[in-house]
């Protein structure tokens, strides 16, 4: 029977969770519409019998693959040639959909024909707080929901500068003719999930649903800062995968708008590195020759690609100085006042921030 939408469900050591992931699915009005692959990855606890229960009780529904531990893009991977939606999406087993959203959204792609589309997301922070996440600025929405854009006029015209995993569904042919696999063996590979595809897809729609639910109020979850910061290793690992698909594929074949969004992506990914090194790890896991090394590889990246320059500003826009051309001067990061400080502000910035335009 074939699906409209292929869902595919990374899993590891999500018992708990799982459930919820999978019961916001499961309606009625989805059911024959929809397809959901849980790949369990060498989980130690009952994920895989919470798993194969729901495929018994929704055969035409649910897929289980068991498979050893590969970490994330090892899932993807797994269940991307098995996949037999028109349309593919990744739901992570401790998130989940807006169930009322899901069904508009199947409504939605049995009248659309395009390789990328868009939705909106809620993220669920520490404590419960929820955030509303679309692709706005300030309220401004400049393009009409359901209409289908070429992939180069959004990309060039410096709107977004990037997409994340939860606002994404792609043509899964896309995906297959072009050879996509996701880096094995290492967290964060979403990251070319989100970046891979804006080399070759054609057009975009963007639908004004809230159909991802974002979970990161979970101790342990990859997303968390500290979680985060003591991965940077595995970042940096994905950001040397990603910049091996730039020097393989290059730019110069590309539309012009694709170009500027795809060297505006790169150069702010090298920045968040670096700002993972200079401002957000402790001091003490500092590693001056270290980061040496990668900060000559980036500079020479970005001079190969026309990147531009790697700058380092406090987020909260009011303390104007670069801490890169503080590295370049001195040899290390700022002085530990001058950071309590920055941090401070930040803080009291982003309050006034979510007040406003959240």
């Amino acid at each position: 029977m074939s699906k409209l939408l292929s869902l595919i469900i990374p899993t590891y050591n999500m018992e708990a969770l799982l459930p919820r992931c999978l019961d916001s699915l499961l309606v009625d009005s989805a059911l024959q519409r929809l397809e959901a692959i849980v790949v369990n990855d060498g989980s130690k606890d009952g994920s895989l019998a919470v798993a194969n229960r729901y495929k018994e009780r929704f055969p035409d529904t649910v897929t289980v693959i068991d498979k050893p531990n590969g970490n994330y893009g090892s899932t993807i991977n797994a269940a991307l040639p098995e996949a037999q939606g028109k349309y593919v999406k990744v739901l992570d087993s401790d998130d989940w959909f807006n169930s009322d959203a899901l069904v508009n959204f199947l409504d939605a792609l049995e009248k659309i024909d395009a390789d990328f589309i868009v939705t909106h997301f809620t993220i669920i922070h520490p404590g419960g707080k929820k955030e509303f996440a679309k692709y706005n600025l300030y309220g401004k929405e400049p393009y009409e929901y359901g209409k289908v854009y070429d992939l180069g006029y959004v990309l060039g015209d410096g709107y977004i500068r990037f997409f994340m995993m939860h606002s994404i569904t792609y043509r899964t042919d896309l995906l297959r003719k072009n050879g996509y696999i996701q880096t094995e063996g290492i967290s964060y590979s979403d990251t070319e999930w989100d970046t891979y595809p804006m080399f070759y897809a054609k057009d975009v729609v963007f639908l004004n649903l809230n159909l991802y639910q974002y979970n990161m109020d979970r101790e342990g979850q990859t997303m968390d800062p500290k979680v985060f910061n003591r991965s940077i290793a595995q970042q940096e690992k994905i950001t040397s995968q990603i910049l091996a698909f730039l020097e393989k594929n290059g730019l110069d074949n590309l539309d012009s708008g694709r170009q500027l969004f795809l060297r505006q992506y790169y150069l702010n990914r090298l920045r968040l590195i670096c700002k993972c090194h200079l401002f957000d790890i402790d001091r003490k896991d500092f590693n001056p020759e270290h980061f040496t090394e990668l900060e000559s590889q980036y500079q020479e990246v970005c001079k190969r690609f026309n990147l531009g320059e790697i700058k380092l500003y406090p987020e909260n826009k009011i303390i104007r100085c670069n801490a890169m051309k503080y590295w370049h001067k001195h040899h290390k990061r700022w002085p530990a006042w001058f950071e309590a400080f920055n941090r401070s502000v930040n803080s009291i910035m982003k309050t006034i921030y979510m007040l406003l335009f959240r």
